[in-house]
């Protein structure tokens, strides 16, 4: 019946088959409403917690990462304020032409130094100032290249090897942190396939490699290292105040030459950096020294170990003193050298046995009776 001729009072009732057409709508966008949600949620958690190449997951403010580095630098790091003057200068620099979308080449950046003296560790701080996942995020490899290529016969397998794994993070996110370890240890001609990945190209293989960073970290130049030390020690106690430029000369040449930390001149390898193409062709932006240690910066090291655990912490705030009486039963156990002519006394591995140190002796130190 026409609605039009309907008494007020007369009450509407639907036929069976408007009911369930009236159902199946309601049913309809019941569905597609769930979709919906479901589809927003999805795209939400995607956002949220999937890691993706770009902010939040990637820092990427120049001010922001020189901050951030500073701090972590002056928390962790100790001994090594010529290595943070160059790393900052050049990674604020890299940060700052990416942003700007004027970044020519990728940041290749070379660490030298003697054993524990923390460019492995400084490698893995700048994973943590760079990417929310530090590195566990998905766009930092450290490649240990030794382990890496061992199964490999031929210089042209350990080639493939080394480009289809730097393609495939680079493919993921342009912006990756790429360290190569004991790279100065392979056999002539091998990291040439990196040559084409640090020139100024627009791509390699449709691939951008021009916002990425490259970290090498490597023994080389150690012995020559510790000896320039010596010297501009003998002229002021500041190393941010040492010549930099006379340093960068020095790790630059040992790269050239080959040299292992334990070699002199007339051991030259000609192996790792020492034929590498883009050494040659200057693609490495900054060698970076890290110097030698000396005891204070040991003591600091301890120090820093002493802080990760609540339980020392909380024993030391009721007996303060045992702090320095645990420090000074360390300190002989630590192998030190003071070369010719050197003021100073230097850590022989750094810090490098510090925390196995502080591992087998705390617990019986704090918790004897």
């Amino acid at each position: 019946m026409d609605a039009a001729f309907l008494s007020p009072n007369h009450i509407y009732t639907p036929s069976s088959s408007q009911m369930v057409v009236t159902t199946r709508m309601k049913t309809w966008i019941t569905c597609v409403t769930s979709v919906g949600i479901a589809m927003a949620s999805s795209a939400y958690y995607n956002y949220r917690f999937n890691e993706r190449c770009d902010v939040p997951w990637i820092h990427q403010d120049p001010d922001a990462v020189r901050k951030s580095l500073n701090i972590e630098w002056k928390k962790r790091v100790f001994g090594q304020d010529l290595a943070l003057k160059v790393i900052r200068n050049m990674l604020v620099s890299h940060l700052k032409r990416v942003a700007v979308g004027k970044s020519k080449k990728p940041l290749v950046m070379s660490f030298h130094g003697g054993i524990g003296t923390g460019k492995t560790f400084v490698s893995t701080l700048l994973a943590n100032v760079l990417y929310r996942k530090g590195e566990n995020s998905s766009f930092v490899r450290r490649l240990h290249l030794v382990d890496m290529l061992s199964n490999s016969k031929t210089i042209d397998q350990k080639r493939n090897l080394i480009k289809n794994e730097i393609r495939t993070i680079v493919q993921l996110c342009s912006r990756a942190l790429i360290i190569f370890d004991e790279v100065d240890k392979l056999e002539e001609g091998v990291i040439d396939v990196l040559f084409p990945y640090f020139d100024e190209q627009q791509s390699v293989g449709n691939i951008n490699f021009r916002n990425t960073i490259f970290i090498f970290s490597s023994n080389v130049g150690a012995r020559k290292i510790n000896h320039e030390a010596c010297i501009q020690f003998n002229k002021t106690d500041q190393s941010s105040q040492f010549d930099t430029e006379r340093f960068y000369h020095i790790v630059r040449q040992a790269s050239y030459d080959g040299l292992e930390s334990h070699q002199s001149s007339s051991e030259s390898l000609r192996g790792g950096f020492a034929t590498a193409k883009f050494i040659k062709h200057c693609l490495v932006n900054s060698f970076v020294p890290f110097l030698p240690l000396q005891m204070n910066h040991v003591l600091k090291c301890m120090d820093a170990s002493i802080a990760e655990r609540d339980d020392i912490m909380k024993i030391l705030k009721h007996k303060p003193a045992l702090k320095s009486k645990f420090f000074s039963f360390i300190l002989p156990k630590i192998s030190k050298v003071s070369p010719p002519g050197c003021t100073k006394v230097f850590s022989v591995n750094g810090c490098k046995r510090v925390t196995s140190l502080f591992d087998q002796e705390m617990d019986s130190f704090f918790y004897s009776d």
